[in-house]
């Protein structure tokens, strides 16, 4: 059958990328990673990068930011409880995954949830419930005898959400040969499926989608890249969020990536969002839909 395909909405924030939409008491958040000015001019005057959730469209503060000093962050929600990893450093690139924890998004408790090698460094991170536990998806650097080139995805499990395991390193690996960046993971039907970052011709940098049954052998999808660069990144899905300066500068803005692809469900709908610029400090958050469940969205694709 003729499939349904995902529509670019267009551009919502500058400066904000690797974002994950997340339904919270029915209503539709964004967790977002709030840098430190370590990171460029964009992040003004700020001195620890932390977390927070935002109003999917008003971008409205919901609960309290928190995981100060903390970077490459994800979110999952279950039984009331959202739950957030991420790296502890402003930077990132350590090699500790801490875990947060809040029924009011206003209150937050936390703890170590992963520690590796120290040779290793982590940077984005992705986390579904899978079959018998749970999966997380870990972004490393290191040196090539271990890991193979940078970046390569590694995983790790818990039975819990705040208690995590890496699985071992020479067998649960996505991909050792070549860059693999920014992994988002779901389950559905047996199956996990991941939407990761390739380097394209001309250094483009656009996700593709894989899925597997145990998290070793891997079926790419019939209908790769899963997105690609193109003038809808630079639509404004809310002109009034921005003055007309602004607009003109993302008219203008070098586009060479559709990168850090994340995905949820709401009121029957998928929202994609990702990030777009030039990789080197001019980026924006952009998100896409999808005209049914993330699940029938994602097998579409094999």
């Amino acid at each position: 059958p003729i499939r349904k395909k995902m529509v670019k909405m267009g551009t919502i924030k500058e400066g904000t990328v690797e974002a994950t939409p997340v339904v919270w008491q029915n209503k539709l958040l964004r967790f977002e990673w709030a840098r430190s000015n370590g990171w460029g001019k964009n992040h003004g005057d700020r001195v620890d990068g932390y977390y927070n959730f935002v109003d999917f469209e008003t971008d409205e503060v919901v609960g309290k930011p928190f995981a100060y000093k903390h970077a490459f962050g994800c979110c999952y929600e279950e039984n009331g409880v959202m739950y957030a990893h991420g790296v502890r450093g402003n930077a990132g690139a350590t090699n500790v995954i801490d875990v947060f924890w809040s029924d009011d998004l206003e209150t937050w408790q936390s703890q170590t949830a992963l520690t590796i090698p120290e040779e290793l460094k982590i940077y984005n991170t992705s986390v579904c419930k899978g079959e018998n536990c749970y999966i997380m998806c870990v972004e490393v650097s290191g040196p090539e005898e271990l890991v193979g080139k940078n970046f390569t995805i590694l995983f790790a499990k818990s039975n819990n959400l705040l208690d995590w395991e890496l699985l071992p390193i020479e067998d649960y690996n996505y991909v050792p040969d070549r860059y693999s960046a920014c992994p988002s993971i779901r389950y559905f039907d047996g199956m996990y499926y991941m939407v990761y970052l390739e380097i394209a011709p001309l250094y483009r940098l656009v996700p593709y989608i894989v899925r597997s049954k145990d998290l070793v052998e891997w079926e790419g999808g019939l209908y790769n890249p899963f997105m690609w660069i193109d003038d809808d990144d630079k639509k404004i899905a809310y002109p009034e969020s921005f003055s007309e300066e602004e607009i003109d500068k993302i008219k203008k803005a070098v586009d060479n990536n559709n990168s850090d692809v994340d995905f949820c469900e709401y009121n029957g709908e998928t929202y994609i969002v990702y990030s777009w610029g030039n990789q080197l400090g001019t980026e924006y958050l952009a998100y896409a839909k999808y005209d049914g469940g993330l699940e029938e969205f994602l097998k579409s694709f094999f």
